[in-house]
């Protein structure tokens, strides 16, 4: 079972989605407002305050082994797509008055391919509807080719105090293979500029496990990564995801994902030498000097509210969840005749919820307090006991422990996170 890898953080934390099929919900709004209500209403909900996401669902190509919702950029587009979301985000401010994010992500896609005008005109909706007004932490995802100076200044003048730069890698035969269109000179004068720009809360995203790249190899890509001085950096390994097309790719070259064992020694590699540098593995795919964790995903993680916005982009309201069409052209027909797009909706039931918050839980280094989540929830004493025992029987697989309240997964049990999760799952 491949464990650390699987990224699910990724496709659910932020607020983004994969492409995946929509269907019409009547009347989404009156129904999601009467049940949702002032969400500053629910603190049990929102132990952290709610999140916000929007997506920019704009790049300037389609790397192989992507499977998240992006289209080709054009400036008609992007101009077409900002008039669609100032009127979600004026939409939403009329039905929830007291949404005032705690975080604020802006991913895509790729945001940084906006042009500096296009950027002035984001932010101003966002401010003109209260949304930024709260913000601690605001995110936003920046590409090595589209950060420079002057979007960077922007970015930081306008409020946005954390920036994930796409690195990808440090090597430009392993970029090259990845599909991605920066080098390595790319990448080293983004972090320049990130710094120049003022930015001390930043990070890089390194793909691991590319097949055919020696353990040496990858441990120098650590290292040139480290040598830049980031606050975070997220280790994600390179895998089939579906929608992507790396499988008809490697089926045309004969290529094949490197064997788990492999694996496991390079993404050990890259965990040796992140907490040697005194970074904090604080969930799985993710480390991060004391201090700099991503709020914004540590609150998903830990089940509070947060609305997404865009197309294919999810959202979370207590029990209720939904998730926009994955389609930009509906999105923006859409809002322009007045109302919302189809999206994809289900209610959980507060069993559901629960698990869902525990099998997130169990991928932070803290892991996850059984009580804590029966009492928000309001289960049965018979719920706490079964997991309890679940618990118990994986510590001594030696998969999991126990540190006060919290219950986590060992470092043996990180490397089989996935399986771990299925044994919780109903």
């Amino acid at each position: 079972m491949r464990g650390p890898e699987k990224n699910a953080n990724r496709e659910t934390t932020s607020g983004r989605h994969r492409g995946r099929p929509s269907i019409e919900v009547p009347d989404m709004g009156s129904s999601l407002h009467s049940e949702v209500g002032d969400v500053s209403q629910h603190p049990k909900r929102l132990r952290h305050g709610p999140g916000l996401y929007v997506h920019i669902p704009f790049c300037d190509g389609k790397c192989p082994y992507c499977a998240f919702y992006s289209v080709r950029a054009t400036a008609e587009a992007i101009d077409s797509y900002l008039n669609a979301l100032e009127r979600e985000c004026a939409w939403w401010k009329a039905r929830m008055p007291g949404f005032r994010p705690q975080t604020l992500y802006l991913g895509g896609g790729t945001p940084s391919i906006l042009s500096l005008a296009q950027w002035e005109r984001l932010f101003g909706f966002l401010r003109a509807t209260g949304f930024t007004a709260s913000v601690k932490e605001w995110s936003c995802e920046v590409n090595p080719v589209g950060a420079t100076s002057e979007k960077l200044r922007l970015l930081r003048d306008s409020g946005v105090n954390r920036i994930s730069l796409g690195a990808q890698s440090f090597d430009d035969d392993i970029l090259t293979r990845l599909g991605r269109r920066h080098s390595v000179a790319d990448v080293r004068s983004a972090c320049v500029e990130i710094r120049r720009a003022g930015f001390t809360n930043w990070g890089l995203d390194l793909m691991a496990c590319t097949p055919g790249v020696s353990l040496g190899r990858w441990e120098r890509v650590v290292q040139r990564a480290l040598a830049e001085r980031p606050a975070h950096l997220s280790v994600y390994a390179l895998t089939i995801e579906e929608g992507s097309r790396l499988p008809a790719i490697w089926q045309q070259t004969g290529e094949t994902p490197m064997d788990e064992r492999m694996e496991l020694r390079h993404l050990h590699r890259a965990r040796s030498l992140l907490e040697s540098a005194g970074f904090e593995r604080y969930e799985i795919s993710n480390y991060a000097r004391p201090g700099r964790a991503c709020r914004h995903n540590l609150d998903c993680w830990e089940g509070a509210d947060y609305l997404g916005l865009g197309p294919a982009a999810s959202s979370r309201m207590g029990l209720h969840r939904w998730t926009t069409g994955a389609d930009l052209g509906q999105y923006c027909t859409a809002w322009r005749s007045g109302h919302q797009p189809p999206v994809q909706a289900e209610n959980r039931t507060p069993s559901e919820a629960a698990q869902d918050d525990l099998v997130f839980g169990l991928r932070m280094r803290r892991g996850v307090s059984l009580g804590s989540l029966v009492r928000r929830y309001e289960l049965d004493s018979a719920r706490l006991t079964v997991w309890r025992s679940t618990c118990e029987r994986l510590a001594r697989l030696g998969l999991m422990e126990q540190g006060g309240a919290y219950w986590r997964l060992t470092r043996r049990g990180q490397d089989v996170a996935d399986a771990v999760a299925l044994e919780f799952m109903d």
